[in-house]
Parts: C-alpha cells; structure tokens; sequence
C-alpha cells in the first residue's frame, strides 16, 4: 500500500504544477502583444509510478500512479513555416527597394504631365513650325529660345532629381550594410548567452525569441541559411543550440567558399562589406563582401564577392548599378543627339551662320557645344530672338527651309541615339523610355504587392500556431485554476484521513 504522506507529496506536486502552468498562461496574456513572442506551453509528464520494478518490489494488484511533474517548458514553434516567413521575407525585401526605387523615378519624369518633358518638347517643335509659318515676323525666335531652354531645363531637373534618388540609395546601402553587421554582432551575443543557459539545463525561451526575430529581420536585408550547433555542458532535449547564419545567393546556395556570417561554433562573427566605385565609363559599381574582425577580406583566395544575392540590400544595389544608370545613360543619350543635331541645323540659318555660335551648349562655348548630358544641357545664353531665323544663310526673304529642318530634329528624323545600330525619332526613343520605365514600375510594384501577400500569409499562419490567443488561454486558465482547486480539495481529505488516523483511532 503507498504510504499516505507519498499522496501529501503527490499533491504538493500537484499544487506546485498548476501554479507552474498558471504562471506561463499568465506570462502568455501578458506578451499577447509583443513582437516576436512565441506562446509557451508546460510540457507535463507523469511522475515515476510506485511501486518500481525490482526484485524486492511490493506485491499488489499493479503499479499506483503518483501525479505529475512539469518536464519544461517550451515554445510552440514550427521550423517550416518559419522558414517559408524569412524566404518570403526575404523576397518581399528585394521587391520593396526595386518598387521604391521606381516610384520615385516615375514621380520624377512625371509622364504624362502637363510639365513633362514630352510636352516641353513639343511646345519646342510647335515654336518652330510657328517660326516657320511666320518666317520674318519678329518675335518667334523668341519663343524658340525659350522653349528651347525650357527643354534644357527639364533634363537638367530630371537628372538632378534621380541624380539625387540615386545618392539617396547609395546612403541606404551604407546604413543597411551596418545593419546587416549590428544583427550578426547581437546573434553572436545571444548565441553566447543561450550558450550558457543551455550548458546549465535551462531552456531560454525568451532569448530564442529574441533570436528568431532578429533573423527574421536579417533575412529581409540578405538571403540566408540557419544552422544549429549543441551547446555544450549538459542541455536538455528541448535546447536548440547555438545559431550559425551563411549568407546565401537568391537561389539559397552557397557560395564557394561558404560566407559564413555569424559562426555559432565558435561563437564569432565576421562583417559584411560593400564597397562603391566606378568603372572606365563613369557607371557606379558595388562589391559585397565579407570580412574579420580585423578588416581583412574572407575568404583570404579566390573570389571574395557575393553576387546574385537577394533582399532589400540587393534590391538597393541593383537600382543603384543598374536601373538608374540605365535610364540616365539613355537621358544623356538623347540629350547628346539632340544638341548635335539641332545645332547642326541650327547652324544652316541666316542667324546660326551669321553668329557663328551653337544653340545647345554642355561644357562647351561658343560654337563647340562640348560633352552634353542631361545635367549640362542649356541654351546658348549669348543667342537672342534675332538670331533664330526659319530661312537658310542664302536663302530669299519669306524661305523656312532652316525652320523645318530643325524642327524634323525633333520628330521626324530618326537617329541612333544608343549607337547600337537601332534608329529612332527623338520623340518615339522618348516615348520607348517612358514606357519602359512604367513597365518595369509596373511589374515592381506587381511583384512587391505579391510577395507581400505571400509573406502576410506566411506570418498569419506562424500566428495560428505560434502567436497567443487570450481567449484559448482563458479558456486554459479557467481550466488550471479548477484543477489547483481540485488538488486542494485532495489535499484537504488527505489531511482528515491523517487527523482521524493521528487523533481518532483507538478513541
């Protein structure tokens, strides 16, 4: 027979266990707001049953149970779906920046607008076929000044504006790049302290939560790869160990050698390094790569740089290196013909031939306009409204030949404006380029909002599982306190067997 203080221990236990449960349902309701918090659960296990197997055992009708015991308390977490969060996390990231990216580009070229640079140049081409239909009359030259340096006007902004976007972005690879580095120094640190807590046979559920959201947060910068390393001393089953983080390209391979970001077998970290450049034709170029902590580049032979990667970092890059660049080079493309061409014909006029000057000028003066690009473009300050005629050096009063001919400048020869052997009229290579920056917009700003989608549901599934519903958890409380109250009451008819043992037998 077990002993009746072996039923007082039972209880206590008892007791002990569902104040240990109402506890974590407590700690559960309180963090139901907090970021990252993953619900916890006392994971309840019998207590070894009486009597135990042995040779020397009590005989009776079979083994007695003897109550529970809490066995640990753990998170409820599932390693699938949080690897589906920081895949489409890390996706969402990439498609964010290049969206951002185009927003702005489509803000600055304002197309279609009323003060776009499509219709600037075409008020410029309607002042000349007015200068044509008016030959001789006073005051259209005038006007194509202006409306000459209007157009001047408008590249010069639209160059300056994603000139500056372009910086801008420039400064977010900086910072995102020390970002990047502050997550791997806090990992390492966590990865110490979980260390400690694990080789004492705690489980740190607080710190692994802290962790998780951090790699969450890492992994919408860079692409990455979690694997887990035992801690050592004595952790229990439930530990997770220590995190190693290797940055991976956009396809989740490694790299060759391996990028090893935070190293949890040895409890170190290495940084990541991006550096800005340009090539021989002044494009902006970004290397990514790795190094120690004394600043020296891993790996120490072979290629050092992390190409094809993926996230809001990557995202920044290729905006910076390839989409801006792309859309100036094409600005300063057309610029270029345009103060060539036009200042070719200009130069047939009677005024053009009489002033001996360029109507477009870049760095240049005088009659050599110079490099021209989108950002230097400007009319010749020294030209005035007489000296822009419609007729040709030689040609008889009322003649617009030279009018026209600077005019089909604009819409009606057709030129190779990218030297790669297409030919096109200013205003249709002008029209391409708007449309393809509203295409790419477009698909951007299509493939962020269905990342985005992806990734909330991905986060709404973790929250089904992981995430804490106080009306499951009241429900939970209600049902402990009933069986505390429950454990009291055994603990009370314990204590009138013991009084009726202790003070009534015999009497």
């Amino acid at each position: 027979m077990i002993p009746i203080f072996s039923s007082l221990n039972m209880m206590q236990r008892a007791l002990e266990v569902n104040q240990e449960v109402i506890q974590t349902t407590g700690d559960n309701i309180s963090n139901a707001n907090t970021d990252g918090y993953s619900r916890q659960r006392v994971d309840l296990t019998t207590w070894t049953p009486f009597p135990a197997s042995g040779i020397n055992a009590a005989r009776g009708a079979g083994q007695i149970g003897t109550g529970v015991t809490a066995g640990s308390i753990s998170r409820i977490r599932d390693t699938f779906v949080d690897l589906q969060v920081r895949d489409n996390t890390n996706q969402n990231g990439y498609w964010s920046a290049v969206n951002d990216a185009y927003s702005q580009m489509e803000n600055i070229v304002n197309e279609p607008s009323d003060s776009g640079i499509s219709t600037v140049l075409n008020n410029f081409w309607q002042s000349l076929q007015d200068l044509a239909s008016n030959a001789g009359t006073s005051g259209t030259g005038s006007v194509v000044l202006q409306n000459g340096a209007e157009v001047a006007d408008t590249f010069n902004y639209i160059a300056g504006s994603l000139g500056k976007v372009q910086n801008n972005i420039s400064d977010q690879i900086n910072e995102n790049t020390s970002l990047v580095n502050n997550y791997a120094d806090q990992l390492t640190a966590l990865n110490k302290q979980i260390n400690n807590q694990e080789a004492n046979g705690f489980l740190p559920n607080d710190l692994y939560d802290q962790r998780d959201a951090i790699v969450d947060k890492l992994s919408a910068l860079v692409n990455v790869k979690v694997t887990t390393t035992p801690s050592g001393g004595n952790p229990v089953a439930g530990a997770v160990g220590r995190y190693s983080i290797e940055l991976v390209d956009k396809d989740g391979k490694s790299y060759v050698p391996s990028a090893t970001l935070v190293d949890g077998q040895n409890l170190t970290n290495n940084h990541l390094q991006t550096t800005q450049s340009t090539d021989m034709n002044g494009n902006p170029q970004v290397a990514v790569t790795l190094v120690d902590n004394s600043g020296n580049t891993l790996p120490a032979s072979g290629s050092a740089n992390l190409n094809n990667m993926s996230g809001k970092l990557q995202g920044e890059i290729d905006s910076y290196t390839v989409d801006f660049p792309a859309v100036m080079n094409s600005l300063d493309n057309m610029a270029q013909t345009l103060a060539s061409k036009f200042n070719a014909a200009y130069a047939t006029s009677a005024g053009g031939s009489s002033k001996g000057e360029a109507f477009f000028l870049g760095d240049g003066s005088g009659n050599s306009a110079g490099t021209v690009t989108a950002a230097n473009i400007h009319v010749n300050a020294d030209l005035k409204g007489s000296d822009v005629t419609a007729n040709v050096a030689s040609g008889a009063s009322g003649d617009n030949t030279s009018a026209i001919a600077m005019a089909d400048v604009l819409a009606t020869n057709a030129y190779d404006i990218d030297g790669n052997g297409s030919s096109a009229t200013l205003q249709n290579y002008l029209e391409s380029l708007i449309g393809q920056i509203g295409v790419n917009a477009q698909s951007a700003d299509q493939f962020s909002t269905n990342t985005n989608s992806l990734l909330t549901a991905a986060q709404n599934r973790r929250s089904s599982i992981s995430g804490v519903s106080t009306d499951e958890e009241l429900t939970n409380l209600i049902q402990y306190q009933q069986s505390y109250a429950a454990s009291a009451k055994v603990v009370n008819t314990l204590d009138t067997m013991l009084d009726t043992i202790i003070n009534k037998m015999g009497v």
